[in-house]
């Protein structure tokens, strides 16, 4: 038979939790009752001390009025607390010796039998003979009357060291149960609230922008069965996200073909202008001449080739690699494929030097500049203006006021791209919302709001950030900051 491994859970230690310290309550009320028990049997010892005490002090009492009266009664009385005494002493022996010794208590019985002979021979005596006995016979009362005092006086005093003691070990069980109810809370709280707070931190962070899988922060079930939902949830959402990114991209790809067939028109143009020359010329003319038209030939049909394999690179699923990327040429093919979408007197100028580069992915970063120049020819006029420049820029925490974007917290040395356009802005209500998903507002049919979600992701994903700054009636600017190479 299998036998079936052992997984810890919250659970299980919570539960093993309140029965450790139900279990420190159940020995601490049995240690106490048990306490209180022996307290109870000093009080009933006390008791009988003081029935001792008291039968010895009835005992002079008696002795006393017989003494000054010479009444049978007293004389009686006298005898029947002798018996009394006689009688605590034999029962409670046992108990008796807790507070006095052995041979203290036979002392006692000792002064008891004289002092019972002394009354009798004191009664059977005659009046003369009964003043010499009178003395000895108070005197071995007084000595009755004096242990019984000490034996109250120590049991008092056993009893005060009792109490005492019970204190002491009560304000003891006090502390070590809280000690222990502090120990557990804290082994609770680091095995069960430190895994919750290392888990609330992922899923801050995940909200944060990271797509990392989470590690279980412990070896709970669980935390384990959350973790293992939460990292399916991420693997799905990073599949959509994916998947928004390609119909994004693909419906870019569908609205770039005008201005890619106009960057394919003019050298097709040139190669059959080339080849109609060549063709009338065929056999005649000047060899210097042919091989001229041959070589502008050849130039198209690369521009052309060019062309066609970077609209295909931008076309194609890859997976996230970066490498060293020219910003320049990539913004300049990036402009080639929208072209046809800006007006004919709209202006598109770049300014960034030849020499600039990054580390990045060049096909997500060509998608970023796709749908930040179409979100800035989608509002310019016949005479509208997008300028891209670039730069390396050491910049020091957040942008400059009335900028709305996130993640640009940061410090250090960056390339900092600006996408600026003087159309009319955006209203400052929408601006806070531009960067979330599915948030448009160009007509229905027109997009589907997906551009600048996309645009974030990309960016974060490559470790930068973006914001924007835009003044209605005076244009926009995105921003992307990057991390120089």
């Amino acid at each position: 038979m299998k036998l079936l491994s052992f997984q810890p859970s919250i659970g299980g230690r919570v539960t093993f939790g309140y029965y450790a310290v139900a279990l420190l309550m159940l020995a601490a009320s049995l240690f106490f009752v048990g306490e209180l028990r022996a307290l109870e049997e000093r009080v009933i010892l006390g008791q009988r001390v003081m029935d001792l005490f008291d039968s010895a002090l009835e005992i002079r009492r008696f002795e006393r009025n017989y003494f000054l009266h010479h009444q049978d009664a007293d004389r009686e009385e006298n005898g029947r607390y002798i018996v009394k005494l006689r009688s605590l002493l034999s029962a409670d022996r046992s108990d008796f010796m807790i507070i006095a010794t052995a041979s203290r208590l036979s002392d006692l019985q000792t002064l008891l039998d004289a002092y019972q002979r002394q009354m009798a021979d004191y009664a059977a005596a005659d009046p003369r003979r009964s003043t010499l006995i009178e003395p000895a016979v108070r005197a071995l009362g007084k000595d009755i009357v004096t242990i019984a005092e000490d034996m109250v006086a120590a049991e008092r005093r056993q009893t005060q060291v009792s109490l005492a003691s019970f204190r002491i070990q009560l304000l003891g069980v006090i502390v070590a149960m809280a000690l222990a109810i502090i120990g557990v809370g804290g082994a609770l709280s680091r095995r069960v609230v430190g895994p919750l707070k290392a888990m609330e931190a992922s899923v801050e962070a995940v909200s944060a922008g990271r797509r990392d899988t989470l590690l279980p922060p412990s070896g709970d079930r669980e935390i384990v069965s959350i973790i293992t939902a939460f990292n399916h949830m991420l693997k799905e959402l990073d599949q959509r996200q994916k998947s928004l990114m390609r119909s994004e991209r693909l419906a870019a790809l569908g609205t770039m073909l005008s201005g890619v067939a106009h960057e394919l028109n003019n050298p097709l143009s040139n190669i059959s202008t080339s080849c109609q020359i060549l063709q009338e010329e065929l056999g005649e003319g000047d060899l210097q001449a042919q091989r001229m038209f041959l070589d502008q030939i050849d130039q198209q049909v690369v521009r052309a080739r060019n062309i066609v394999r970077s609209l295909q690179d931008f076309a194609r699923e890859k997976e996230f690699r970066k490498e060293t990327v020219f910003l320049k040429t990539l913004v300049e093919q990036t402009v080639g494929f929208v072209r046809g979408e800006v007006p004919a007197k709209a202006l598109v100028s770049l300014a960034i030097p030849e020499e600039l580069a990054l580390q990045a992915d060049a096909q997500r970063l060509q998608q970023v500049f796709v749908n930040l120049i179409r979100n800035a020819v989608d509002v310019l006029d016949e005479s509208g203006r997008i300028v891209i420049s670039a730069g390396r820029k050491r910049v020091e925490g957040p942008p400059a006021d009335h900028a709305w974007g996130s993640g640009c917290g940061g410090s250090g040395e960056m390339v900092e791209i600006s996408v600026a356009d003087n159309g009319p802005g955006i209203p400052a209500d929408i601006l806070p919302r531009i960067f979330d998903p599915f948030f448009t507002t160009k007509d229905v049919g027109r997009g589907m709001g997906l551009g600048l979600s996309i645009v974030y992701e990309i960016v974060d994903e490559h470790g930068g950030c973006i914001f924007v700054n835009s003044v209605p009636g005076k244009g926009s600017t995105f921003f992307v900051r990057l991390p120089a190479p």
